[in-house]
């Protein structure tokens, strides 16, 4: 488990930052200049600074602000900002409170750096390329609110070991005459741009060639002691892992019936491999007739056929998706009963989206075999947990 110590420990410190830092991004004094965002982004990784680096990039409500709330009223440009308003989740996965990939690369850069044997209290600027970044298809309209995006490469000496290191960067965005954004992606230890591609051929190349040869990673322990807390830490290392190589690049939303009587919702998340570049993995939530709360779904596709199970298992949906409407049934797991299932994709409200991916993120489903209540909002169920938490520290206190 290459970087495994040093990964989990940032992902501790973040997970906690994060789950204080609420949604809203405190204001800073955002750099005028792309040198002045640079050496921001440095300060963050020789301090290892999560906080500081999590509010160097734009909050989606500015950016959905700007979007909706844009001078350029010409034909074209409506045209444009509208295929952006009819897709915000091209612009969420620029904040880093949804987009979790950019705070895993912040992390993976410290740990891979430290275990190349990179100083980060001792790193300064020694230069950086920059180019125009491009627009992607799910980003056109972009460029009339971020007029200028770029990307490259940043090189850094580690002045006590005399060595040079290049990372490479990506969405350094300039909105409203400031620059924002930075997100670090991979470090090696290279002083020219041509010996980091190369090494990247190279470190490729190993990855795919572990990925076929799986290595059991034996490391030697002082203690019995240390090794009982890297067992304890073992599934968190899995979770984190899949995380990282994940990214949502899509959300569907589908209304529609149970036997033609109950009443069904049904989100659906598609997430790229990163490793490949292409969409492999799906998750969602649904809810039927009273449930009080949404029920998380695991879900694959074979063959055609969408299968998406409850989280923890009662039933299991098998549906064929055709011209945006999903139809097949929904069985019990234990006794075989089930419905008839249809359901049509429709638009999905932004505040009813954010809400979704709350439940998601933040571990707020429900379970499909729960009372039929009226729904509770996720802050609602947050605070019930909070609630029950306090409640058991209470007793254990007594």
């Amino acid at each position: 488990m290459k970087y495994f110590f040093g990964f989990i420990f940032c992902c501790m410190l973040f997970a906690g930052f994060f789950s204080a830092s609420g949604k809203k991004h405190k204001r800073r004094g955002d750099p005028k200049t792309e040198v002045e965002l640079i050496n921001d982004v440095v300060s963050c990784l020789r301090h290892k600074d999560t906080a500081d680096y999590y509010y160097l990039f734009p909050p989606f409500d500015t950016l959905w602000r700007m979007v909706n709330h844009n001078s350029d009223h010409s034909p074209e440009a409506e045209k444009q900002l509208a295929k952006l308003r009819n897709h915000p989740q091209s612009l969420i996965d620029f904040d880093p409170f949804y987009n979790h990939q950019i705070m895993g690369g912040f992390c993976h850069v410290l740990a891979k750096g430290e275990d190349s044997g990179i100083n980060w209290k001792g790193i300064v600027v020694a230069r950086y390329e920059l180019q125009a970044e491009g627009l992607t298809r799910d980003l056109e309209g972009f460029d009339k609110i971020v007029p200028e995006r770029y990307k490259g490469y940043l090189f850094v000496k580690d002045v006590a070991g005399r060595s040079e290191f290049c990372i490479t960067i990506k969405e350094i965005q300039k909105l409203e005459g400031h620059y924002f954004g930075g997100q670090v992606v991979n470090i090696l230890e290279a002083s020219t741009i041509d010996q980091y591609l190369a090494k990247e051929i190279k470190e490729q190349q190993y990855f795919e060639w572990l990925a076929k040869h799986p290595i059991v990673d034996t490391p030697k322990v002082d203690s019995a002691k240390a090794a009982a807390a890297a067992d304890s830490l073992t599934a968190a290392a899995d979770d984190d892992a899949v995380k990282i190589r994940k990214e949502v690049v899509d959300r569907k939303y589908y209304e529609g019936m149970f036997d033609n009587e109950i009443p069904v919702k049904l989100y659906v998340r598609y997430m790229k491999d990163l490793h490949t570049g292409k969409v492999a993995y799906y998750d969602g939530l649904y809810k039927f007739g009273d449930q009080k709360s949404y029920v998380r779904l695991d879900i694959t596709l074979m063959d055609g056929k969408w299968v998406m199970e409850d989280d923890p298992p009662v039933g299991t949906l098998e549906l064929v998706l055709k011209d945006k409407i999903y139809t097949g049934s929904w069985l019990n797991n234990d006794n075989g009963t089930g419905y008839d299932v249809l359901l049509k994709q429709t638009d999905l409200p932004q505040k009813r989206m954010e809400e979704l991916e709350k439940i998601l993120e933040r571990g707020l489903s429900g379970a499909a075999n729960q009372e039929t209540l009226p729904e509770k909002s996720a802050d609602e169920v947050q605070k019930e947990k909070e609630k029950k938490r306090n409640e058991d520290r209470g007793n254990d206190g007594n």
